[in-house]
């Protein structure tokens, strides 16, 4: 389960991104990015279902998302604010994402030479949820994807241990999820534009075997996971009499792929 995190102070906001999350201050963490009201309820489902998936499938290796909650935006926090687009960021629940501290955006450069195995899980992540926000090239792109440097850890050391082996000592923040889920999604457009498919001609050897228990697992949590959403971001109307805003049969049904389409799932271009 989340945290509970309040939203305690809006300090500015993202120029970047279609939603333009707030930068704020919350009562526990340091500073985070806001996705509200103007994001759109479908993408703060998005957000919050897609992270908790990545969790399950991204556990012990060297990619993961931000520290995110569903956070609490106080009706006088608005009230009191000058901000001409508080009401963007709105009262209620809201998606907060922790900022990483020291981190840098993944440039084409910096994204060569990367371990087969991180690639894959990246690629493996974004395919699995229909996500075809994470583009780059040589030209320019989007990967929504920051990079951190590890420090030396000695190997008896809980975290240190998961780098030992490791040929790159960097990990890679996947974030912006919104989109995910895209009743609209082509793999062709997605293996095309995606920042690590053109660097993969095929799984590492055994990964395939590796994934497919975690996302058993991570498809099997989907009841409880939905049940973690707000009901006001699932539903339009007060009284939940008109559809879900992410609907579940969908996403089960996408998630699934792996085990009622292998063959089609699997194959790399």
């Amino acid at each position: 389960m989340n945290p509970h995190v309040t939203i305690t102070e809006v300090l500015g906001r993202a120029e970047q991104g279609m939603t333009r999350p707030f930068i704020c201050s919350a009562d526990h963490w340091m500073v985070c990015y806001v996705k509200g009201a103007h994001a759109g309820q479908r993408s703060l489902c998005c957000e919050q279902l897609s992270g908790r998936l990545a969790r399950i499938l991204l556990q012990g290796l060297p990619v993961s998302v931000p520290v995110f909650a569903i956070a609490e935006v106080p009706q006088a926090l608005l009230a009191g604010s000058t901000r001409r687009d508080i009401k963007e960021l709105g009262a209620g629940s809201v998606f907060a994402s922790m900022r990483v501290e020291g981190g840098q955006e993944l440039s084409w450069s910096s994204a060569q030479g990367w371990p087969q195995e991180t690639m894959a899980a990246l690629l493996l992540l974004d395919l699995w949820l229909q996500n075809e926000d994470r583009s780059l090239s040589a030209k320019g792109g989007n990967p929504n994807l920051m990079v951190t440097q590890i420090p030396p850890l000695p190997d008896w050391d809980e975290e240190g241990a998961l780098w030992k082996d490791q040929p790159r000592r960097e990990m890679l923040w996947a974030y912006d999820f919104n989109l995910a889920f895209d009743q609209d999604f082509d793999r062709a457009r997605f293996f095309d534009a995606h920042v690590f498919a053109g660097q993969l001609m095929e799984w590492p050897h055994g990964f395939r075997e590796r994934m497919e228990p975690r996302l058993r697992e991570a498809l099997n949590a989907l009841p409880c996971l939905y049940g973690e959403l707000p009901i006001e971001w699932l539903h339009v109307d007060a009284d939940e009499s008109m559809p879900v805003q992410l609907d579940r049969n969908h996403v089960e049904s996408v998630l699934s792929l792996p085990f009622t389409h292998p063959d089609t799932f699997w194959k790399l271009p």
